[in-house]
């Protein structure tokens, strides 16, 4: 009993429940990094889409169309290969 009491306060003290040693806190504040992030922002009154309109209709058609084919193919594989190894189908 006393071994395993010795062995809780061990792990206590060492698995991180205290803090880390370091130089400083660590402290982000945004007025330090403030200059760096309006320079990294959209103008002002930019949408800032990340599709941004018109769409050719023959790339989203046809990707529409390749996700269902897959969907049903991934869908399809999944129930054929239940159906042959449970037996219902030879």
């Amino acid at each position: 009993m006393l071994a395993r009491s010795a062995l809780a306060r061990t792990v206590a003290r060492t698995s991180g429940s205290r803090r880390s040693m370091s130089d400083a806190p660590k402290m982000h504040k945004y007025k330090n990094c403030e200059q760096l992030l309006k320079e990294t922002r959209p103008p002002s009154g930019h949408a800032h889409l990340t599709f941004n309109p018109p769409y050719n209709p023959v790339h989203t058609t046809t990707g529409i169309l390749l996700i269902m084919a897959i969907g049903y193919g991934t869908m399809y594989a999944g129930m054929r290969h239940q159906q042959i190894k449970q037996g219902y189908w030879k």
